[in-house]
């Protein structure tokens, strides 16, 4: 299944959601939405599938999210499985805050975290997730400005912890944000939706309305990497998906991820990893996860 945009219910003179789950994550189709994801696990535990990597979710796990990375939350209860999973969770876009009050030097550190938020972060430290869940609690429970402020706090309490972990690799960043250019996002979405089709510069051009060179030089601008490179990666990040929860031979894989050739596939699969499929599945496609060197 390809990722679904996922659109949620927008809130009633709020400028961003936030809320309680108690069901089962794994009703959640493998998704990516606009806004920047911060979750907390009160209960439960699973499997989140992010990216191109794969995290095991428990009791007391935090973690966030960039912008328009697939990502699925899966819970492995199946105990009265209506009630499997209680959470809470924040959804928000840096335009709540504004471009002239981003800019300030005081939001220098919360800045770099959000940018490294597009390979997803889990939190390990203990006194960082005590005192965020304390604060998403109060924020649940909280109207008017103070919801601002509050979201400023969880932040920065996030952004200086000390045990901090991305989550994918370092060779997949989602690094496209829907706020900044509306054929980028039309660009986006059109290779999520169709990245198991063969997909050409040429093909992406002309639904853009513009020449191939000039089309790449905007896309390599704005996203720092190729076309093509940006299709494989969504490609790879499905592919990895199919191998944690599929029995289907590695050539089925490569073909349903868009590939025509198995040849191709290994290729890309191993300069985006740094491991070949079958490497991949003997590590029970649970990687290290890698710490956040900046702290």
């Amino acid at each position: 299944m390809k990722p679904v945009l996922m659109r949620h219910v927008e809130v009633v003179n709020e400028s961003f959601k936030a809320w309680r789950n108690a069901r089962p994550y794994m009703h959640n189709p493998w998704h990516y939405h606009p806004e920047y994801e911060i979750t907390f696990i009160n209960r439960g535990r699973g499997t989140l599938l992010i990216g191109d990597a794969v995290l095991d979710y428990d009791n007391n796990s935090l973690v966030l999210l960039g912008p328009n990375i697939p990502h699925e939350w899966r819970s492995s209860m199946t105990e009265q499985p209506d009630m499997s999973s209680h959470s809470m969770a924040v959804h928000f876009r840096m335009n709540i805050f504004g471009h002239v009050f981003c800019n300030i030097p005081e939001m220098a550190t919360i800045n770099d975290f959000l940018e490294q938020s597009l390979r997803g972060i889990t939190v390990k430290d203990p006194d960082v997730i005590r005192t965020v869940k304390l604060k998403l609690n109060q924020l649940l429970q909280t109207t008017g400005i103070e919801r601002i402020g509050l979201l400023l706090s969880i932040l920065n309490i996030m952004s200086n912890a000390k045990e901090l972990y991305y989550i994918s690799s370092n060779n997949f960043v989602n690094s496209v944000h829907e706020d900044h250019d509306n054929r980028i996002s039309f660009v986006q979405k059109y290779a999520m939706a169709n990245f198991r089709k063969q997909l050409s510069v040429e093909q992406m051009a002309a639904e853009v309305f513009m020449t191939p060179t000039s089309f790449c030089r905007f896309f390599k601008k704005r996203t720092n990497k190729s076309f093509i490179q940006y299709v494989n990666e969504i490609r790879i990040a499905y592919a990895c998906k199919l191998l944690y929860e599929e029995d289907l031979r590695i050539s089925n894989i490569a073909a349903e991820c868009g590939f025509d050739s198995l040849s191709h596939f290994n290729k890309q699969f191993r300069k985006i990893k740094s491991v070949s499929p079958r490497q991949f599945v003997r590590q029970t496609v649970r990687p290290a996860l890698q710490p956040n060197r900046d702290h």
